[in-house]
């Protein structure tokens, strides 16, 4: 088999491109990694050579991270076992190798095991980058996140100084290591991808979760035309009573609802229908009942089964709740979307949301773009806490322990003519939400104890600052007080900063 991919292989022009269609580049070649020693020779090869290396899982990174003209791009989607076996402490572990799609991982964790992580649900989302950026998904409440299961992991490394010659070897970090080894371990349960090597595999506690036999779906939708738009204290309603729900009940001790996961997925107006998708994971559906009851209080406009597609899921239950195999269930709510061209947001937020920021929503939302699509915009709040929250700032790079839910501000079309306008109204739009906080979803000091608590570094918006501005505000969104020992990390095992893209940690 041919593994380099240059520009007169028919595969270059896909194998150069990523999910989202805005990030095309025209690398020197594309290098497909197959073993640990096809990947130690890659990273030797384009090091050796002056180039960039960057590296690709599932190809689903929302910046472009990825994209490098000129450079190597390590395609490591040929990677894709998933297997029992054991850590180097001789433990047994399942193990993932970095090409794996979540799909992937779902499908033989629980068919050959009964097992599963509290991962992503887009199925075309790699392993590489999902579970280094701490990895997060249906299961997470009562799991906690994909990162907290993890107990070593194997890397690329490429070590020595700038007048030292390159030591490009395999390093297997442990969650029991101390030193050095330790600190990679650690970078790597939240530290995001492309920031220390290439990422080969990881490993996760034999006591992984047994995922539940079966759930409930519960899918509710709200129309905007004659409903939420002539009725705008209803979506104020909806909002405030999601944002009461989730302060009450995400907890790190919470008893009565860690199996439910829920999704409400505030859209513009041009797509037809506001959405509230959760699973509930106990056989009994009375509290899943109570808590569609508690969102719906007050609010005037029926609502009905899903009418119109949301960010590529499109869950019609006519019954508005149904029991299915978690399998099923997991299969329904399987969604990557079509490949387009997007721009995304995140916010973390530990507290409901403000009076402020709901009547920003609903402005934005209900703003017409002449000359954009914008049926596919929205903003989607995922619940969040209890099992999260169970977990110390500092014991995983994932510093937001606190959250009630995470927010996701998305928008996507297909047309390059519109790519100003969409990115232009998201910037514009998340300003105005944190307009009380200098537009970004701030972080608490001494001095305030905010409701916001930074961003998600798996959802990346370059907004927030690049590594080459003098004070971005990425580092400290993403990572908090943990970007010290990311950067300690970063200089004892990346010191040529080898790895490296728009946001990467910094050396200094």
């Amino acid at each position: 088999m041919n593994w380099r991919v240059d520009k007169n292989d028919p595969r270059y022009e896909t194998l150069s491109q990523g999910f989202n269609q805005r990030w095309v580049s025209k690398p020197s070649y594309i290098q497909l990694i197959h073993d640990d020693a096809s990947a130690v020779a890659a990273v030797r090869e384009a090091v050796g050579n002056g180039l960039r290396p960057t590296v690709r899982s599932g190809g689903h990174c929302y910046e472009d991270f990825v994209a490098n003209t000129g450079g190597a791009v390590l395609d490591l989607s040929l990677m894709n076992a998933v297997r029992k076996g054991t850590d180097n402490r001789g433990e047994a572990a399942y193990v993932v190798e970095a090409g794996a799609t979540n799909w992937d991982v779902i499908t033989t964790l629980f068919r050959r095991f009964g097992k599963a992580v509290p991962g992503g649900s887009c199925y075309s989302v790699g392993s590489g980058g999902h579970i280094a950026g701490g990895g997060f998904g249906f299961l997470s409440r009562r799991h906690g996140l994909v990162v907290d299961h993890l107990v070593q992991v194997d890397v690329v490394t490429v070590r020595g100084g700038p007048d030292q010659p390159p030591v490009v070897e395999v390093t297997s970090a442990h969650r029991e290591d101390d030193g050095p080894e330790g600190d990679l371990f650690w970078a790597h349960t939240g530290g995001g991808g492309g920031n220390f090597g290439v990422v080969l595999r990881y490993y996760f506690a034999d006591d992984i979760p047994d995922p539940p036999a079966r759930v409930w779906l519960s899918s509710i939708a709200w129309p905007w035309k004659d409903g939420l738009l002539e009725r705008p204290k209803d979506f104020e309603r909806l909002v405030k009573n999601f944002g009461t729900f989730f302060a009450e009940h995400s907890g790190k001790e919470e008893k009565l609802y860690p199996g439910l996961f829920s999704i409400l997925k505030l859209t513009h107006k041009a797509n037809g229908n506001v959405v509230l998708l959760t699973q509930w994971d106990e056989e009994d559906p009375a509290l899943l009942d109570a808590y569609v009851r508690a969102v719906e209080a007050g609010v005037t406009t029926s609502s009905t089964a899903q009418l119109f597609s949301v960010a590529g899921i499109s869950v019609h239950l006519p019954e508005k709740r149904r029991q299915m195999p978690w399998f099923q269930a997991t299969q329904t709510l399987n969604g990557s979307g079509d490949n387009q061209r997007g721009k995304y947001k995140s916010a973390y937020h530990r507290h409901p949301f403000t009076q402020g920021q709901i009547d920003s929503l609903y402005s934005w939302l209900t703003t017409d773009v002449p000359g954009a699509d914008m049926s596919k915009t929205l903003v989607q709040a995922d619940s969040y806490g209890c099992r999260i929250n169970g977990v110390h700032p500092g014991d995983t790079a994932v510093p937001q322990r606190d959250s009630i839910f995470k927010l996701q501000f998305q928008s996507y079309w297909t047309d390059r003519t519109e790519d100003d306008l969409h990115t232009g109204f998201m910037r514009d739009w998340y300003a105005d939400v944190y307009q009380e906080t200098g537009g970004v979803p701030e972080i608490s000091d001494e001095l305030n104890d905010r409701v916001t608590d930074g961003a998600y570094v798996n959802y990346p918006d370059s907004d927030l600052g690049v590594a080459t501005d003098r004070d971005p505000a990425y580092p400290r969104l993403y990572y908090k007080d943990n970007y010290g020992r990311l950067q300690d990390a970063k200089r004892h095992w990346d010191p040529r900063n080898v790895f490296h893209h728009s946001q990467s940690i910094r050396l200094s």
